[in-house]
């Protein structure tokens, strides 16, 4: 038999049960942890957000969940009858929670529709700030939706591109961006995350504590890391795994970003040349004896790039030129300072 998390969602996607199928729901409702169907539930309500309509509230299914704990914790001794089978109260309402989770039909459950709030920043940047006070930063190229009760009972968020994330502090409802490939769970913090339509997503978190969770690890072996200020992680979808490392240079790249400013007292040239190529998407190739030059100055992000160059240009006496192949550009010539 498949493990019992699969076992679930096979069940749950079932129309027709078999015997030996509602013995083993029933004998698994009958247990005090309803982890694993949870973790379904919270799964689906994260799926459900990359949906044009979704399917359910997570706070239908949370509250339904909790009431079955409560009656399991009861233990009440009077009994339902349902066909052959004698049945307790409680393992009623769980099969129907299954079933709402489940979207089946068999109740008749009318669902109440919920309002989706998308936003996509298609050529330019654009700046969101959510119901709770986030402040949402999306990158061009980048789709952003959450639900009409966001803030209420749950901050969820779906991502699909990059966007950089001020989170309001909320100690009773964390703060959940979910994408196809991981989910990052804070409470209070400034993050920059990456989750493009491709087999690579990364988290780079400026200030706090976050919690990024791999949605399809390898061997269906959960894995999470923990991050504070300074530190990356990157999931790979080709091997399944989560790798953290110290990222103080993206750190300090995402904030001076932010702050519309990339400030430089002294950097080596080389350092400068990779935050514009990050921050125009334009490759620029400098002559190695001035890549380690040092550069004193800044670089206002309203600037066009070639006005950014001019200015490197000037300090060392340099001259910028257009690369062979006509779409990027070269820093070559002058000398140290």
């Amino acid at each position: 038999m498949q493990n019992r998390k699969e076992y679930l969602k096979h069940l749950l996607h079932e129309r027709n049960w078999k015997q030996e199928e509602r013995d083993w729901l029933l004998q698994y409702l009958n247990e005090n942890d309803l982890t694993t169907l949870k973790e379904i539930a919270g799964d689906a309500y994260n799926a459900d957000l990359f949906m044009e309509e979704p399917l359910l509230e997570r706070e239908v299914s949370e509250r339904l969940l909790q009431r079955i704990h409560e009656r399991i914790a009861s233990r009440q001794l009077s009994v339902v009858k349902t066909g052959n089978k004698w049945l307790r109260p409680w393992k009623v309402a769980a099969a129907a929670a299954v079933i709402l989770l489940a979207g089946i039909g068999y109740l008749n459950v009318i669902k109440k529709p919920v309002k989706q709030m998308v936003f996509v920043a298609e050529k330019q940047r654009k700046t969101l700030k959510l119901p709770d006070g986030s402040l949402v930063y999306l990158e061009p190229g980048s789709t952003l939706k959450y639900t009409g009760n966001f803030g209420k009972e749950e901050r969820t968020v779906a991502l699909t591109g990059e966007a950089f994330f001020e989170v309001q502090h909320n100690a009773v409802n964390p703060f959940i961006v979910a994408s196809s490939l991981i989910n990052t769970t804070v409470l209070g913090t400034s993050f920059n995350m990456e989750a493009r339509n491709g087999g690579e997503a990364r988290v780079v978190v400026l200030t706090g504590m976050v919690q990024v969770h791999a949605n399809d690890s390898k061997d269906n072996k959960a894995q999470e890391v923990i991050l504070t200020a300074n530190k990356r992680v990157v999931y790979n979808s080709t091997t399944h795994q989560l790798q953290m490392s110290d990222a103080p240079d993206d750190a300090r790249f995402y904030a001076q970003k932010q702050q519309g400013r990339f400030i430089y007292d002294g950097a080596e040239l080389i350092k400068v040349v990779n935050d514009l190529q990050r921050y125009y998407n334009i490759n620029v190739t400098v002559e190695e004896k001035l890549q380690h030059c040092a550069f004193y100055g800044d670089v206002n992000t309203v600037d066009d790039l070639e006005k950014a160059l001019t200015l490197i240009a000037v300090s060392l006496n340099a001259k910028i030129t257009k690369d062979s192949s006509g779409t990027g550009y070269l820093i070559s010539g002058g000398n140290c300072r």
